[in-house]
């Protein structure tokens, strides 16, 4: 006969099991066995008193509630810290703006007296007034703009939050180019940084850069300003091998300029892209804070516009412009200028 097995919970190992678990494999007496059911039903309870809990976790949002409250915390001291360092960087700006506007004082008090002196004495020629008009137009920019060799400098190395701080970098380092001229309307600073129409009537004046640029890249910094929107100005690259003089713009040349109008049009018109034929940015503006970059190993050059942040580009045939290239700006209205705020080559 097959032995059978005793009921695992009773003390009488003479009482036969009668039910054997498919889950545990014990054997259970019959009272033992309702008790066993019993203990799986309390058990099963649990589990369900435990999902319901789980599900209003669920509700709750605890899971993401707690990671919540981590970016709370890191905003709020990201936001502190973001505040700090504007405020420093503000601070920095105030110095140095007080700066700029005690040493415009002084260029001012000396301009003033030369005036007073010319008006009494009657002694002054046209150079002196061309001259005086510059300084003017200089004055009247430090006044509104700070000085182009204080920047904003962000540190990407920091994660997430970019630090700022104020850096003032040396003039002479950022500011390599210098402006050139032929035409007899044209008048400079001293550094020959900012180049004016002085007139006296509206004609095609011509200006060029200084320097060459034969490799890598490099950017401009601009600021251009119109006495009108009327009449057409414009900025350009030129090859070395053309003269800077009134035939540049002569049909008979087998040299282009490269480069864009103050009425959005492209220089030479056949080199414009796709997507760029009805751009609209630089019409009917008078002040254009414009930075240049130029790519001589791709053979391209594009601008950026810092009031639109728009950015056109075109790309430059070394066939009917040789390296090197070099600055080339067209004036036509009297009290047209381009300025020269920083020179730098980046790779």
């Amino acid at each position: 006969m097959p032995s059978t097995m005793s009921c695992v919970v009773c003390e009488n190992k003479s009482i036969n099991g009668v039910f054997k678990c498919e889950g545990c494999s014990l054997t259970f007496c019959l009272k033992h066995t309702n008790e066993h059911r019993q203990y799986l039903s309390h058990k099963l309870n649990e589990i369900i008193h435990e999902h319901e809990n789980i599900y209003h976790i669920f509700s709750e949002n605890k899971q993401s509630s707690l990671l919540f409250d981590q970016i709370n915390q890191w905003e709020k001291d990201s936001i502190i810290k973001i505040q700090k360092t504007a405020q420093n960087a503000r601070i920095q700006i105030e110095q140095f703006a007080k700066l700029q506007k005690e040493h415009s004082k002084e260029k001012y008090n000396q301009i003033s007296q030369q005036l007073e002196n010319a008006r009494q004495k009657h002694e002054y020629l046209e150079k002196d007034l061309y001259r005086w008009k510059i300084l003017l137009e200089q004055f009247k920019y430090d006044l509104t703009i700070l000085s182009p060799s204080i920047i904003l400098h962000q540190d990407h190395n920091q994660t997430l939050i970019n630090n700022i701080s104020i850096l003032k970098m040396d003039q002479q380092s950022i500011l390599n180019e210098t402006l050139i001229s032929f035409s007899n309307e044209i008048q400079f600073d001293n550094n020959h940084h900012i180049a004016m129409h002085c007139g006296p009537y509206r004609t095609p004046a011509y200006i060029s850069g200084t320097q060459e640029y034969s490799l890598g890249q490099h950017q401009i910094r601009l600021f251009i300003s119109k006495m009108t929107h009327e009449f057409i100005l414009s900025f350009n690259i030129m090859s070395k091998l053309m003269s800077l003089s009134s035939n540049l713009s002569d049909s008979d040349s087998k040299y282009l300029t490269y480069g864009w109008q103050s009425d959005d049009c492209v220089n030479p018109s056949q080199c414009i892209l796709s997507g760029t034929k009805n751009c609209r940015d630089l019409k009917g503006k008078t002040k254009f804070y414009i930075t240049l970059f130029i790519d001589c190993d791709k053979q391209k050059i594009n601008y950026f516009n810092e009031k639109t942040k728009q950015r056109r580009e075109i790309n430059v045939d070394i066939e009917t412009c040789p390296l090197p290239w070099k600055l080339y700006f067209y004036l036509y209205d009297v009290g047209d200028s381009v300025r020269l705020l920083s020179s730098s080559q980046i790779s």
